[in-house]
């Protein structure tokens, strides 16, 4: 390593401004030696030779090894080596997790990671100059591009101010096309705001972060990249091109924001919000521009009787979270004013809910309260996102009584009250009226109509804070078994969440059962699921495997390695650049080619990902059809990929498992994962299906058809509130008969028919039920453009049921050519958007 490996005293008499005080400041530059050489909780990232910054103010933290970082969200693209580990306030315990300064090249819609190779302190400044430190790195690939990378680092004693550049040159003999360039950035921490709007506010790129005990941001001084443009995008050879950024800690939020307005020119003056009338332990402070609703500044606050502000002159929305009272004020703030404004919090009033089944014993199950106009819906208490670092629920307005009630405090109002527990039991809504005195019981009634014998309810993709879920894992337990869940597969990102100590704590482990497993997270490859997997305490991601990979088949192989009887389910494949298909390029029309890099080896294919049909589900569940066409039988599933609560609601998707001698059972985990792997199921939001080819053969049989002569079988049920207007067979891709449904409204029995086809070859069977009418208010999000289409329509579909018509004992599929690799590199050519 190019720098010396001692203890370095640089004294550098630097002169700076604080109020009105002058002080000294000199940077220690320590090369770490042990943890013990770190001040205690300063961070989790370092390791022996990095390097520790001092100026007696504020501590730095300087990787100095190349090795892999795995970052905040469990992705494993994050570098070391020249890299910002930590930045905070010397003293106090505060942890300065950061990562900041690695190179990331996207070019031709492809990532990639670069590592220094060298880092370089500069010589020591005089007077008020900054300590530098240089880091250097090359990046090649296997087309001919190359770059030279250079990123100076200008730290500046007792300012909390970092100055970074970073330069690429071109010296390879081929240019570099739609090329994105920039620097890697985690803080470690997810409670932020940002200013920026295209339009109004171009040039307020920054980040400012509330950590625990300081506060942190990241100007970025860059153009702003969207669909059509990249920067630089193209270099030709010999060309350069740098990007400029600014990091600033201080320990108070007016003093970082003084200091961005400062570097940015912008002009802010004093504004000040008193609080009134607020008991609870803590609130959350919003302030959007009125026209943008760009986020000024955002804050958690406890116990405050007012915060000072520091705002560019204009009208703002101030918007105060009581918790569980959310209110709203529109100001102006206006140069040489006073900007004094006040938000009161609104009397609350105390309800015990009930949750009752149709006998009057207790249930689990959901309350909703939606407000009715002028009442706001409440917003309940989420996790406290400072104290977590975490993802937080930012719409919470369920919430889940337990055997003895809960007591709920809600602004004094108005509401809409909706109890459910999933498409297996009835709702109940109730319209009451909250007073501040003492307020009669809400008990609501929830029956078990739907009865389903033999099936299971599944949901095989869902995250927790432990990635980049926003509920806790005991908020995620209630939220599943609210939901009527009775088994769920653990997913976070490149990491095995322990569900199991909480879900006993929680005295819910009779409910709901809990598979262990991950979601493999490769950005710009894939995202799969990898289920039972053995929970490894102490391993990287508690025993998920290492996702840092280029293709999808050394992940599969790692996978099986790692857990040999374990499903890999791909996730989403044509949800945007999380989709595997858009990635390696499926051919949409009929899967005929793909990149070379496809691999088909997995088990499971999540076709319906969310509650919506009409969206990115629509192509994946063709491609499956598709697939099938051409002998790859893999079975599909249906998730919520739930990673809120409300709005993000658990088991919608689902899957139906069938397990006929199994219900009511512990959860025989082997015979289970058989039987998904088999396609002994089917998916869906809400509508069951029962498909029987002469009178026996359910999805995932094999059945002989003597001159292809087959009686099919099907009926569809549903709770009184999911509504199906329409029922399709689907005969080796292509929906040949469409029933329309015509149950009255509030049926459980939708639709029952049997019918008689020949088949003149090898098909496979499928059913999908749709309905006209949304899921709401079960399922809280509304259609953002009003069209139905856009809203949670009811939807399922089958797997298969296999027709061996020609006698040879094996399904023979339509097309028997496989999929063709290309060899063109050059990346997808079309991509589906998620939405």
């Amino acid at each position: 390593m190019p720098i010396n490996k001692k203890y370095i005293l640089a004294a550098l008499a630097v002169a700076f401004l604080t109020g009105s005080y002058l002080r000294s400041a000199e940077f220690e530059v320590k090369v770490v030696q042990s943890t013990a050489d770190l001040p205690p909780g300063f961070s989790t990232l370092a390791q022996e030779d990095d390097y520790l910054l001092s100026d007696g103010k504020y501590l730095v933290l300087l990787g100095a090894s190349p090795r892999l970082v795995v970052t905040s969200g469990n992705y494993p693209h994050g570098q070391a080596m020249g890299s910002v580990l930590g930045l905070g306030p010397a003293g106090g315990g505060a942890c300065g997790d950061l990562n900041f300064g690695a190179p990331v090249f996207r070019v031709k819609g492809k990532t990639h990671y670069v590592t220094y190779s060298r880092l370089d302190q500069g010589p020591a400044g005089a007077g008020d100059k900054p300590l530098s430190f240089t880091a250097a790195g090359i990046f090649k690939d296997n087309e001919g591009r190359a770059a030279d990378i250079r990123t100076t680092y200008l730290f500046h004693p007792g300012k909390g101010q970092v100055e970074i550049s970073s330069t690429i040159t071109n010296t390879g003999r081929a240019p570099f096309e739609d090329l994105s360039y920039s620097l890697f950035f985690d803080a470690y921490h997810r409670y932020y705001f940002n200013p920026y709007n295209d339009e109004k506010f171009p040039g307020l790129n920054f980040r400012a972060y509330q950590k625990k005990g300081f506060h942190l941001a990241l100007i970025n001084l860059n153009p702003v990249e969207n669909e059509e443009s990249r920067y630089p995008g193209t270099l030709s050879p010999g060309e350069e091109y740098e990007v400029h950024y600014i990091l600033f800690v201080d320990s108070s939020a007016g003093g970082l924001l003084q200091s961005i307005y400062r570097a940015l020119n912008v002009p802010a003056v004093k504004a000040s919000v008193a609080f009134r009338d607020y008991d609870g332990d803590w609130m959350e402070l919003i302030v959007r521009e009125a026209l943008t609703s760009s986020i000024f500044f955002r804050a958690i606050l406890g116990k405050p009787l007012y915060q000072e502000l520091l705002l560019p002159p204009g009208v703002y929305r101030l918007q105060a979270n009581f918790f569980p009272a959310v209110v709203e004020e529109l100001v102006e703030v206006k140069p040489d004013a006073e900007n004094s404004f006040s938000l009161e919090c609104p009397p609350l009033g105390e309800v015990m809910v009930r949750l009752k089944d149709s006998q009057g014993n207790p249930v689990p199950g959901k309350v909703s309260f939606l407000g009715i106009s002028p009442t706001k819906s409440p917003y309940f208490e989420p996790d406290n996102p400072i104290e977590t670092a975490r993802s937080w629920e930012g719409f919470k307005n369920s919430c889940f009584p337990g055997e003895d009630g809960l007591t709920v405090r809600l602004p004094v109002g108005t509401y809409l009250a909706a109890a459910s527990r999933g498409p297996e039991y009835s709702v109940d809504h109730r319209v009451i009226e909250v007073l501040k005195e003492e307020n009669p019981e809400l008990v609501l009634v929830i029956a078990r109509v739907v009865e389903t014998p033999g099936l299971v309810a599944f949901d095989p993709h869902m995250h927790t804070n432990k990635s980049d879920g926003q509920p806790s894992i005991s908020e995620r337990i209630r939220s599943v078994v609210a939901e009527g869940i009775e088994v769920l597969a653990a997913t976070d990102h490149n990491f095995i969440t322990d569900y199991l100590p909480i879900l006993k704590n929680l005295g819910l482990d009779k409910e709901l059962t809990v598979i262990p497993g991950s979601e493999v997270t490769t950005p710009d490859v894939i995202h799969y699921n990898t289920y039972p997997m053995e929970l490894r305490p102490g391993e990287l991601g508690n025993g998920a495997i290492n996702a840092a990979a280029e293709k999808a088949s050394p992940l599969f192989n790692a996978s099986r390695r790692q857990n040999p009887g374990a499903v890999l389910q791909v996730n989403h494949p044509r949800a945007g650049d999380l989709g595997y298909f858009n990635n390696l390029n499926l051919d949409l029309e009929s899967a005929a080619t793909a990149l070379a890099d496809l691999d088909l080896s997995f088990d499971l294919l999540e076709v319906v990902n969310g509650p919506y049909f009409y969206s990115s589900n629509r192509a994946a569940i063709e491609d499956w059809f598709h697939l099938l066409n051409r002998g790859y039988l893999f079975p599909i599933v249906g998730s919520s990929d739930s990673h809120g609560i409300d709005r993000e609601e658990p088991g919608y998707s689902r899957t139906y498992v069938s397990l006929p001698d199994e219900k009511g059972k512990p959860l025989d985990q082997a015979a289970f994962i058989d039987a998904l792997k088999k396609g002994r199921s089917f998916v869906t939001n809400g509508p069951l299906i029962d498909l029987k080819i002469n009178s026996r053969h359910a999805p995932g049989d094999l059945v002989q058809a003597k001159e292809g002569e087959v009686s099919i079988s099907l009926r569809v049920w549903g709770a009184p509130w999911v509504n199906v207007d329409e029922v399709r067979l689907v005969f080796s891709g292509e929906r040949r008969i469409v029933f329309p449904v015509r149950a009255e409204e509030g049926s459980i029995d939708k639709f029952a028919q049997e019918i008689g086809v020949t088949l003149t070859r090898d098909t496979y069977v499928c059913v999908e039920a749709m309905g006209g009418k949304t899921l709401f208010p079960v399922l809280q999000s509304p259609s953002e453009t009003g069209l139905a289409e856009d809203g949670t329509l009811p939807y399922a579909l089958t797997n298969p049921v296999f027709v061996d018509v020609d006698g040879n004992g094996r399904f023979d599929p339509l097309l028997p050519e496989k999929v063709l690799p290309k060899a063109d590199s050059g990346g997808p050519n079309k991509k589906v958007s998620r939405y």
